[in-house]
């Protein structure tokens, strides 16, 4: 009995050895921590974000994950289904049905006008025109026999189904100017990360950093409502929004020392503090990159990434329509004449996490998050193994018993008295 107990106490010990050296381990393949901030002093919008153009890699992120209305930052959307579908030579004669009233921004025209749809683009994209916008669709979406509502929702139908492609799975769009409905919608996580795919195309980049624009036919000069532009080193360009239900909003895209950030901000503050606000993160994530290659680290928080939505159409398809996975995204084709075909700058990593970060100092620490889980499945990992060698111990420990009561019969045996 004795010799039992002493090798089941030797099992329990082995097997609590066991559980200290996993724990010990776990970090080698624990992930590791999330290096962004979950919030930056001085910033007043509600919902924000900033990531690296290039690699996804995200530096600051506030709410980033609440859909919220973006009123105007929805026609970056419009922009890029646009690029795609149409050609910048194509003329788009406007209707009655593009003209907005005077508490909508607006390029100005009258019905039955014709432009390029490259000078309803700037029309669109500069003043921030809800009419140009609508035009846009309307003309694009059309399939014969359409009224103007329906070649409209056609049109909306295509980008919607391409934020799906992408995987954009918080962005829901009911027109192409972002005027506010109920059901209209984005993240800034989406919005950057769809921002991100958008520069592959040149001339969107030619877009939204563009200070002015006078059409083909001379008669109507636009302007960029986006302040920050010419009044921030490196500044690529932006996009503004606003109205009642959305608040302030922004998009701004800048480079410097060789890398390009996205800013995005949600429900900001006038007149100028939502410009400030991009300003900040602009400079944080710059700084924070900086210091990140001079200490010889790798990315170590979350990435913003996205399918390639060709790709994921073509896979759709070869599936007969079943579910998409992740795809890498497409390689490296040459650009149109109209820049429709984005040109590929750097790879995508293949998956966005949709935890909100925090920081890498923060008082969690190691036993929370992920690593809690990881930690959670070695104990129980440690504890099925104790339980396995206790059981073994007491099987050894039986047969044991047998072997001695054997002995013991058998020496009864030769031995009678």
């Amino acid at each position: 009995m004795s010799a039992s107990l002493s090798l089941l106490h030797r099992t329990v010990a082995r097997a609590a050895a066991t559980l200290v050296v996993l724990i010990a381990l776990l970090p080698a393949f624990a992930p590791a921590a999330s290096a962004q901030l979950t919030s930056l002093d001085g910033i007043s919008s509600k919902r924000y974000i900033v990531i690296d153009a290039d690699t996804g890699e995200v530096f600051v992120e506030h709410n980033a994950d609440d859909e919220a209305a973006m009123a105007s930052l929805t026609k970056i959307f419009t922009t890029i289904e646009a690029l795609e579908r149409g050609d910048l030579t194509e003329r788009i004669t406007t209707d009655n049905s593009d003209l907005f009233d005077s508490t909508s921004t607006t390029m100005g025209f009258g019905p039955d006008e014709t432009f390029s749809l490259q000078d309803l683009l700037f029309g669109m994209m500069l003043p921030s025109g809800n009419d140009a916008a609508h035009a846009i669709a309307r003309a694009i979406g059309y399939q014969n026999g359409d009224t103007d509502d329906q070649a409209v929702q056609n049109f909306v139908d295509e980008m919607n189904q391409r934020i799906t492609d992408m995987g954009l799975t918080h962005t829901h769009l009911e027109n192409p100017h972002g005027w506010g409905v109920d059901g209209h919608y984005s993240t800034a996580r989406d919005l950057a990360t769809f921002t991100m795919y958008a520069l592959k195309y040149p001339v969107f980049r030619q877009l939204i950093g563009t200070y002015d624009y006078t059409t083909a036919d001379g008669y109507y000069y636009v302007t960029n409502t986006n302040k920050l532009l010419n009044n921030y080193a490196g500044l690529v360009g932006g996009k503004t929004g606003y109205d009642d239900d959305a608040g302030y909003c922004l998009i701004e895209v800048a480079t410097r020392d060789g890398s390009t950030m996205i800013s995005v901000t949600l429900d900001g503050e006038a007149p100028d503090i939502w410009y400030q606000d991009n300003a900040t993160l602009l400079d944080y994530a710059f700084e924070a990159k900086a210091e990140r290659l001079a200490s010889g680290k790798q990315i170590t928080g979350d990435v913003v990434s996205f399918r390639d939505p060709d790709a994921a159409q073509i896979l759709a398809q070869s599936r007969g329509g079943n579910s998409i996975g992740i795809s890498p995204v497409s390689t490296e084709t040459p650009a149109n004449s109209s820049g429709a075909t984005p040109i590929p700058e750097a790879t995508v990593v293949a998956a966005t996490s949709e935890q909100q970060g925090s920081e890498s100092t923060g008082s969690d620490g190691f036993f929370s998050g992920k690593n809690a889980a990881l930690i959670a499945l070695a104990a129980l990992a440690a504890v099925a193994l104790a339980a396995f060698c206790i059981w073994k111990a007491r099987e050894a420990s039986g047969r044991r018993r047998d072997v001695l009561i054997g002995r013991e019969s058998r020496a009864e045996i030769s031995h009678p008295d």
